[in-house]
C-alpha cells in the first residue's frame, strides 16, 4: 500500500513535533505500524459517518488524532490531517 502525505498533514505534524518532540516517535511508529497491518494496526480506530464519511481515524494516544482517506482499490492511503478532535472542530 502507497502512503501520501498531504500538505495539511505535514504542517501540521511539524507544528505539533515543535511543541512535543517525543511525539515524532509516536508518529512514526504510527504510520509504520499502519502501513504494516493497516486496519489491523493498534492505532486503527473507526471509519467515520456523517460529513466526514470519506475519512478514517487513526488513535495516537489521548485526544490526538490522524485523519486518513485510504483506496483499497487503487492501494494507497493518504494521511490527511493531525490534531485533536477541537482542532478539527467536533
Amino acid at each position: 500500500m502507497e502512503i501520501i502525505f498531504s500538505k495539511t498533514f505535514k504542517k501540521q505534524a511539524i507544528k505539533l513535533i515543535q511543541n512535543r518532540k517525543n511525539l515524532k516517535e509516536k508518529i512514526n511508529e504510527c504510520i509504520i505500524d499502519f502501513a504494516q497491518n493497516i486496519r489491523s494496526s493498534r492505532f486503527y480506530r473507526k471509519r467515520l459517518k456523517g460529513n466526514l464519511k470519506n475519512f478514517e481515524e487513526l488513535q495516537i494516544g489521548g485526544d490526538l488524532r490522524i485523519l486518513i482517506r485510504m483506496s483499497i482499490q487503487d492501494q494507497m492511503t493518504v494521511f490527511e490531517q493531525i490534531g485533536t478532535h477541537s482542532d478539527f472542530g467536533w
